[in-house]
């Protein structure tokens, strides 16, 4: 994604009410771990989505990895926690966990 356009849909969830995630994690065949994130937010009246990101994970794609790097990319760009209303994940160990899943970190 452009830079500026990355600027542009950060502005938007900034000015919007609230906004929701989706994350997806994916190890490809080179052992790779990929980390997708979409976003939804509401723009003059009418609900937006958008790709935000596909970043390598530095380690692993356990919860504490997946949060680690959400939580960089919401500090970096200044967005509101508490305008997050949602977050939607696949149900797998890493994600779902009770006290180390990226679910339980995140709240």
């Amino acid at each position: 994604m452009s830079a500026d356009i990355l600027v542009a849909v950060i502005s938007e969830m900034k000015e919007s009410p609230m906004f929701a995630l989706q994350l997806d994690e994916s190890t490809d065949v080179a052992s790779c771990s990929q980390l997708l994130m979409f976003t939804r937010y509401i723009k003059d009246d009418d609900v937006k989505e958008e790709y935000l990101f596909c970043k390598s994970l530095p380690t692993t794609t356990r919860g504490e990895d997946v949060f680690q790097t959400l939580k960089e990319f919401i500090e970096e760009n200044g967005l509101d926690w508490l305008k997050l209303v949602g977050i939607c994940i696949d149900g797998t160990p890493s994600m779902m966990g009770i006290r180390s899943g990226f679910q339980a970190l995140v709240k």
